[in-house]
């Protein structure tokens, strides 16, 4: 009851609420964005002008540009993937060549895309990949058999780690619902993976379970063109 009362008497204070938003769930970031993001859907940018990704620390977004402008910016005509919502502002992904950068944008800069239908099974399947880590997914029996790989801190020895990076893998039979594909290893229970269809790519989360230390497949997964 007391911490009760001090919330609410905290939230009268002027610029309190605004703070309270931007620190409570606000996290919008590369790493996190798959986990912790939802209701993805795909928009474009409008506008004459750099939009610019705001970052998730010290009271941002609330205290908009330049305060909190990072070095990524997106232009007009560009696709991001969109997650929630945050005041005015909702979590953008933009997807590049070297993996994509993450951040809150300007909800009145973003023209959403219509829904696309559900996905069939042949359009699951293919190879994708985030940046060394990959999924495979194969038509078998009106089901999807899937294989993946994922590494930490990525697939190739470096002078710090010369053993070779971290490994892990999944290797399952599953049937999706809808844009929803929910997977279970095969050989280790424990070892579970999530992934959501947006098109020409795949939002995906696993539980920690299915590979060494710090070894995630945690990511937004892009098809890999002329490999269906």
């Amino acid at each position: 009851m007391t911490r009760l009362l001090f919330l609410i008497a905290l939230s009268t204070l002027p610029g309190t609420a605004l703070a309270l938003d931007s620190t409570d769930g606000g996290s919008c970031r590369n790493g996190a964005f798959p986990a912790e993001q939802s209701d993805f859907a795909l928009a474009t940018v409008s506008g004459d002008t750099r939009l610019y990704l705001l970052g998730d620390l010290d009271g941002c977004p609330a205290k908009g540009e330049p305060a909190c402008r990072q070095r990524s910016y997106v232009v007009r005509g560009d696709t991001l993937i969109t997650g929630r919502t945050l005041g005015g502002y909702r979590c953008g992904f933009f997807p590049n060549n070297v993996g994509g950068s993450a951040g809150w944008v300007d909800v009145r800069r973003l023209q959403p895309l219509p829904a696309r239908a559900a996905p069939t099974l042949r359009d699951w399947a293919g190879q994708w990949h985030d940046g060394d880590n990959t999924l495979e997914m194969v038509v078998q029996d009106g089901q999807l058999v899937i294989t993946g790989a994922a590494f930490w801190p990525s697939a190739k020895p470096t002078a710090q780690r010369p053993y070779g990076p971290n490994l892990g893998q999944i290797d399952a039979v599953a049937r999706p619902v809808g844009a929803v594909l929910d997977a279970i290893d095969k050989d280790d229970a424990s070892c579970t993976l999530q992934a959501r269809w947006l098109g020409d790519y795949l939002i995906v989360t696993d539980n920690s379970e299915c590979g060494g230390m710090n070894v995630r497949f945690n990511g937004v997964y892009r098809r890999d063109t002329g490999r269906r």
